[in-house]
């Protein structure tokens, strides 16, 4: 987005936000855009097992590809000129929660204000479950990032 696009909120639509400075057109982002955005930068990150919801319920929906579970897992509320998003994980066992927070925190941060230009007051991070990683997708170095016994 250049410099002379903004995104900002419009009353309009609710839970878009619309980009001014564009020649022709108009252009809105939606919350399921947002939430996209998150949901990719989240399951990108290393230690997280998935977004969390109710397990059964997320699994088949995961498979039918529904958007469902991603509505229970990602929250986002406008504020002014900014959002402030909540999103609910599963971590897998062993990883410094402290540390897993901050990244996540940091890359959806930057990812949102990189693809849409809106800025974003917060990102709340609740650790809903744990998961045991499958044993066969053990990472060659898995004591990186884990926590020590």
């Amino acid at each position: 987005m250049s410099n002379t696009q903004q995104a900002e909120s419009v009353s309009t639509v609710p839970g878009a936000y619309e980009v001014k400075g564009v020649a022709v057109g108009t252009i809105r982002i939606l919350d399921g855009a947002i939430s996209t955005i998150v949901k990719r930068t989240v399951l990108g990150i290393e230690g997280v097992a998935r977004l969390s919801g109710s397990s059964l319920i997320d699994d088949f929906a995961d498979l039918v590809r529904s958007k469902r579970m991603q509505d229970r897992s990602i929250q986002i509320e406008h504020k002014d000129d900014s959002i402030a998003i909540t999103v609910a994980v599963n971590p897998y066992f062993g990883y410094k929660f402290p540390a897993l927070i901050a990244e996540i925190q940091k890359k959806v941060s930057k990812a949102v204000l990189d693809m849409t230009g809106i800025k974003v007051a917060s990102v709340s991070v609740d650790i809903k479950g744990i998961e045991e990683r499958p044993a066969e997708t053990e990472p060659a170095d898995a004591d990186a990032g884990k926590e020590t016994e």
